[in-house]
Parts: structure tokens; sequence; C-alpha cells
């Protein structure tokens, strides 16, 4: 009964951390790239950049990361002072018995002092 209890505890522990690994990678590059969104939200605000420019500035910042991004799944919005950028963008995980999406959604708003 011990041994049973203790293998399935490693099991549980091994599957854990299998399934952090897959998913870990997703979330670093998540943050990375919400990052350099707000710091481009930042750039462009004291810029004549058009709304194109900035989401093709964008674009490029995520397919350095190797995120599956279109122009649709960007949105950059100037309003007066204020600069709004969101993206979407889905990424698969395939892990056995149960693969499945995780959706992210980096944002930020930046507005010109």
């Amino acid at each position: 009964m011990i041994r049973l209890k203790a293998l399935l505890t490693i099991l549980i522990v091994v599957g854990a951390i299998y399934v952090g690994s897959k998913v870990a990678p997703a979330y670093y590059t998540y943050y990375q790239f919400q990052s350099d969104i707000e710091q481009a939200a930042l750039a462009a605000s004291y810029t004549t950049k058009s709304e194109a420019d900035i989401q093709e500035m964008i674009l490029i910042r995520g397919r350095d990361y190797g995120i599956p991004l279109t122009l649709e799944q960007i949105r950059v919005r100037r309003v007066r002072n204020e600069l709004s950028i969101s993206a979407e963008y889905t990424v698969h995980i395939d892990v056995p018995i149960y693969p499945f999406d995780l959706k992210f959604t980096p944002t930020t708003k930046n507005r010109r002092l």
C-alpha cells in the first residue's frame, strides 16, 4: 500500500513537472511580449507613427518571439493623448491525454503628458 502511494505521488510530481515545462515557456514569452508592447506604447506615444506602423512593429516583435500573430489580432488605437495597444493570441499546449490552448491578451495604455 505504501509503495502504491509513493509511486502515485512520484507519477503526479513528474506529470506536474512535465506539464509545467510545457506551460512555463508560453507564459515567459507572454510576459516578455507584454513588456515589449509597453515599451513600444511609451515610445510611440511621443511620435507621429501611424496606427498601421505601430501595428506592424508589434507584429514583428511578436514574430521575434515565435508568437503566432496576424495584423488582425493586433489593435492599436490613438485617441488624443492616449495610445492603447492590445493583441490576442492562442498557444496550443500539446500534452498527452489532455492537450489544451492558452489564450493571451497583452494590453497596455499610455497617456502622453
